[in-house]
């Protein structure tokens, strides 16, 4: 089992966050809304349940034409791109962050320490 807090949160079993988000932001980026457009119906509410529409048909579409910058288009293809492409990019630049600041750390671990003195250390356990 994962237990501490410097392990890095795990999406799906033993498979990063990052890793699902990056290539999928990566499609959004490179496939145009046209190409998805033209494409079956991917909807599982519509095909299991037949409804004539759920809150997130389109979210694909609106997603790729998000990241075209067609914003317009985006919204006519699903509202709910207004939360979850910011979502999906705040996401990842965190997750992105965080992978860098722990790359250029050295394997120096963050402390929070108080001497016995009364001075206070910064976070690499040295005086400030």
């Amino acid at each position: 089992m994962f237990s501490g807090k410097s392990e890095q949160r795990l999406f799906c079993r033993h498979l990063p966050r990052t890793a699902v988000l990056l290539p999928a932001v990566l499609f959004f980026c490179l496939v145009p809304p046209e190409v998805l457009v033209g494409g079956p119906a991917l909807c599982l509410w519509h095909r299991l349940l037949h409804l004539a529409a759920c809150p997130a048909c389109g979210s694909t579409r609106a997603l790729a034409a998000f990241f075209h910058g067609r914003l317009r288009e985006a919204l006519a293809f699903n509202h709910n791109v207004v939360v979850t492409a910011p979502l999906l990019l705040g996401l990842l630049a965190a997750d992105l962050f965080k992978a860098v600041r722990t790359l250029t750390s050295d394997g120096r671990q963050a402390v929070c320490l108080r001497r016995d003195d009364g001075v206070g250390l910064n976070r690499l356990g040295e005086p400030q």
